[in-house]
């Protein structure tokens, strides 16, 4: 696969203190059928914690995940192909892709992530 060029994307600083699930999504659909390949990953993280102490310690961590939500791509027949991944895929490889989205979900959380399309 020959790389003409690099796009690199970026979720920076998100924070969310409440244990509320919050997502961000970024939406790319000028591929043209392009070949590409696909990488994310959190790049900067700060869990937050929610403990109560009773009879018994409760509580949750914050988390975050980032990855491909969905892609399109053109098949060998022409026909247009929609994917929507059940969990959040960190890298791919996608032939005569048209569009791809990805995304960040967290709670209580202060996270950010990086990537790039080649």
């Amino acid at each position: 696969m020959n790389i003409y060029y690099v796009r690199q994307f970026w979720f920076d600083d998100f924070v969310e203190k409440d244990g509320n699930w919050q997502r961000a999504k970024i939406t790319w659909t000028d591929f043209d059928q392009q070949n590409i390949k696909v990488t994310a990953q959190v790049n900067i993280v700060s869990p937050g914690a929610h403990i109560e102490v009773n009879d018994s310690v409760t509580g949750d961590l914050g988390t975050a995940a980032v990855g491909i939500s969905w892609y399109e791509y053109i098949d060998g027949n022409g026909t247009l192909q929609h994917i929507d991944n059940q969990y959040f895929v960190p890298h791919a490889t996608i032939r005569n892709c048209v569009a791809i989205q990805l995304e960040l979900a967290y709670r209580r959380i202060w996270v950010g992530a990086t990537g790039n399309i080649f």
